[in-house]
C-alpha cells in the first residue's frame, strides 16, 4: 500500500451498509469534514440522527452498482458478503477507491488508525493484518504526541509562512525553520514569543 493524503473536498464518499460498523466508519469520515452518502435498507439509530443534523445523506435500499457510479471512494460494510464482494470487484474495475472491510484483498484501499493533533496527523496501518494492533499503536503514540502539539503545529505553520514571505536567503530560511522545530518551542510558549520578536527584528518587520 502507498500512503497518501488527499483533500476530500472535491470527492464523493459512499458507505454501503447501515449497521454498527457502518456507523463507526461514518463517524470517522465526519472527523475529516466528509459528508458521506450511506446506502442500506436499514440504519443504525445514530445514522438517522446524523441525517437529521444534516451531516450525512441516507439512501434506504439495497445497494446496486448504479448507486456507486458517481462515487470516488467506497466503503463496503454490509452483512452480505456476496454483495460486498460483487460491488468491490465492479468498483475496483471501474477505477474507484474501495475499502472492503471484511476482505481487504478485494479492495484497493484501507483506512488506517489515525491520531490527530491539530495539523499533525499520524496514521498507522498494518496492511490489513491487524487493525486492532494499528489502533493500539495509535493509542500508544497519543501519549507521546499529546494535546500540546496542536498549538505547536499552529506555531510552526505561522513561522513557515512568515519565513517564506520575509526571508529571501534559502540558508537563512532553513536556519529559522530548524530552530522553530526544536523541543524548546514545543515545551515553552514564552520561547515562541521571543522567537517571533527575533524574526520581526531580524527582517525589519514591525512587531
Amino acid at each position: 500500500m502507498f500512503p497518501v493524503q488527499i483533500n476530500p473536498a472535491n470527492y464523493s464518499f459512499t458507505v454501503v451498509g447501515g449497521g454498527e460498523i457502518a456507523n463507526h466508519k461514518v463517524k470517522n469520515l465526519l472527523r475529516f469534514g466528509i459528508k458521506p452518502l450511506v446506502i442500506s435498507p436499514h440504519f443504525h439509530p445514530d445514522l438517522l440522527t446524523l441525517e437529521k443534523d444534516g451531516l450525512i445523506e441516507l439512501k434506504q435500499k439495497f445497494a446496486e452498482w448504479s448507486d456507486l457510479i458517481d462515487a470516488h471512494f467506497i466503503i463496503l460494510v454490509t452483512n452480505d458478503e456476496q454483495a460486498n464482494d460483487r460491488l468491490a470487484k465492479q468498483a475496483v474495475a471501474a477505477g474507484k477507491l474501495v475499502v472492503h472491510a471484511a476482505n481487504p484483498a478485494l479492495g484497493n484501499a484501507q483506512l488506517p488508525a489515525v491520531l490527530r493533533r491539530g495539523k499533525l496527523q499520524i496514521s498507522v496501518a498494518t496492511d490489513g493484518a491487524s487493525p486492532t494492533l494499528a489502533k493500539q499503536i495509535r493509542d500508544d503514540l497519543a501519549e507521546q504526541y499529546d494535546e500540546k502539539y496542536e498549538s505547536y503545529l499552529a506555531f510552526l505553520a505561522e513561522v513557515r509562512q512568515f519565513v517564506k514571505v520575509h526571508v529571501q536567503e534559502r540558508s537563512e530560511r532553513n536556519k529559522w525553520l530548524k530552530e522553530a522545530a526544536t523541543p524548546l518551542y514545543l515545551e515553552q510558549a514564552e520561547a515562541r514569543l521571543i522567537l517571533w520578536k527575533r524574526l520581526y527584528h531580524r527582517n525589519n518587520v514591525e512587531y
